[in-house]
């Protein structure tokens, strides 16, 4: 998939193969909280999703290093000799930083007992996530690379700054 994005938020680049086993990941423990919403308890389901709430915050907001998720998707591209293919780190923060706010959102949705808005919300987490896993397709990439040049790309600096 080959899109333009005009502003850089960094000019950094991140390795796509490791951003894209993150996402299998994450869409593994957002589907383990699904179940768990839909056959144990919104507590359960509640737990999971802080759990991979605080991963997306540490892998974005802190050190992707100290990120459980981040180490474990680099072990496996190094593991199974995975070809690196780096990308602009600019579209791939904004993206993440989306996934945070679903994350959080889910756990408190969770939280207050809301099984079906909380799985509303985890659904779209669970399809992005699998969207990028999957078939290498980044949705907030994607809305990324829409927002207008000139207002667009300030507010995916301001909201991707570290």
């Amino acid at each position: 998939m080959a899109i333009s994005f005009s502003c850089p938020v960094s000019g950094e680049q991140r390795d796509n193969t490791t951003v894209r086993v993150a996402a299998g990941f994450v869409f593994v423990i957002a589907g383990s909280a699904l179940l768990a919403a839909l056959l144990v308890s919104t507590r359960a389901a509640a737990i999971i999703s802080v759990i991979l709430a605080l991963d997306f915050i540490i892998r974005e907001f802190l050190k992707p290093k100290y990120s459980p998720l981040a180490t474990l998707a680099r072990g496996t591209v190094s593991g199974l000799k995975l070809p690196q293919k780096l990308v602009d780190s600019g579209p791939k923060v904004f993206a993440a930083r989306i996934g945070v706010i679903f994350s959080v959102l889910t756990a408190i949705l969770y939280s207050a007992n809301l099984l079906y808005a909380g799985s509303a919300v985890l659904g779209i987490l669970l399809i992005c996530a699998a969207l990028e896993s999957f078939l290498g397709f980044c949705l907030g990439c994607w809305i990324y690379s829409l927002l207008p040049k000139k207002w667009g790309c300030a507010l995916a600096q301001e909201f991707t700054k570290k």
